[in-house]
């Protein structure tokens, strides 16, 4: 036979002279192509078994450092009031633990203070301790409670201290502005610890797990690279990107890690173990399909679909329609793809005939 010969009609095969027949699918709906071993040469033809291993990754994405939001402090007062001195000017400037912030002054607060000061004169420890209680709901301090026992005398200026060490994140007061509740006179950031936030791409997404492995270098200091590990991986995808994203918390007691600082970042991911993978070359990619071309026997082959999953460098994994120890064809079958969708055509005529 010469199965090389392929018509569209019934007709001769113009080597032997023999009837040319119909081809067929084998049981399995595979195609068959059988490839005479001259042409084999030609092809340079590469082929590797299927087989059992684990898959590692490296996810290389971009990833900007911001602030950790458990080291914010929201600074707002729970009383209607004039803001009277400002200690800070603005945003980034530092803040030591118990630094004055401002001074308010507060008709409520001025009442409250009175009434506590009664009661120290009165004696009568019920009425301190419920007014020292007052004070401390409408957020002041125990130590200027604790100085205006002990000078007797109301402040009208009540200040406010920094309860922790940072930067001002942000601003919203001025000196002499009306403020109340829901005022947010400034954000203190505490900057020991620090965010990084990746993107991660859709078919990233299947390798990321926490406790991953992280190195990043970031565009400021390139020379330098950091590690960390995966926090937390958010679980709603970014409706713009189709990205997830992916929170890695950093030490930053140096201060040398700043929010907006743009970096390269590694996820190394990985192993899944026990996995069936070829390497990614073999796998012919239509539109709607995937498949590959298996090598049956020395100069006999067929081109079966498959599921193909997660890939790794050179190697996918294949989630269905092969075998372990199956041999697939890594260089040269796109030649016999093409050959077997020929002959898998509607009508076609093939080469398939006995001298």
């Amino acid at each position: 036979m010469h199965p090389q010969i392929v018509r569209d009609e019934p007709g001769r095969c113009p080597i032997c002279g023999m009837n040319l027949v119909q081809r067929q699918r084998d049981d399995n709906g595979e195609v068959t192509v059988t490839v005479d071993r001259s042409i084999l040469q030609t092809m340079n033809l590469r082929t590797a078994e299927v087989r059992r291993s684990r898959l590692f990754r490296r996810i290389d994405t971009l990833g900007r450092i911001e602030i950790d939001p458990s080291g914010l402090s929201h600074v707002h007062p729970r009383v209607e009031g004039w803001i009277g001195e400002l200690d800070f000017n603005t945003v980034g400037e530092s803040i030591a633990q118990g630094q004055r912030l401002f001074t308010l002054y507060s008709p409520e607060l001025v009442n409250v203070q009175e009434e506590l000061l009664q009661a120290v004169r009165s004696g009568r420890e019920p009425m301190i301790q419920a007014a020292r209680k007052r004070l401390e709901t409408l957020d002041v301090q125990p130590r200027v409670i604790e100085r205006i026992e002990r000078d007797g005398r109301v402040l009208t200026w009540v200040p406010w201290h920094a309860e922790r060490s940072g930067y001002v994140s942000a601003m919203d007061a001025r000196r002499g502005m009306f403020v109340g509740p829901g005022t947010e006179i400034a954000q203190i950031a505490d900057p020991a610890s620090v965010w990084l936030i990746a993107e991660v791409t859709g078919g990233q997404i299947e390798w990321l797990a926490n406790e991953q492995v992280v190195e990043i270098q970031r565009s400021s200091h390139p020379e330098e690279r950091l590690r960390g590990r995966v926090d937390f991986i958010y679980p709603e995808l970014s409706p713009q990107t189709r990205t997830a994203r992916v929170r890695v918390v950093l030490d930053n007691d140096n201060g040398s890690l700043r929010p907006g600082d743009w970096a390269r970042v590694a996820i190394f991911a990985g192993p899944r173990p026990d996995l069936l993978i070829i390497p990614t070359e073999a796998i012919i990619r239509t539109g709607s399909e995937e498949r590959v071309v298996i090598r049956e026997a020395d100069h006999r082959f067929s081109v079966r679909e498959i599921h193909a999953g997660m890939e790794s460098g050179p190697y996918t994994a294949i989630m269905h329609g092969l075998e372990e120890g199956e041999t697939v064809v890594t260089s040269g079958q796109f030649l016999i793809d093409s050959e077997a969708s020929i002959r898998a055509g509607h009508g076609r005529i093939g080469g398939q005939h006995d001298h």
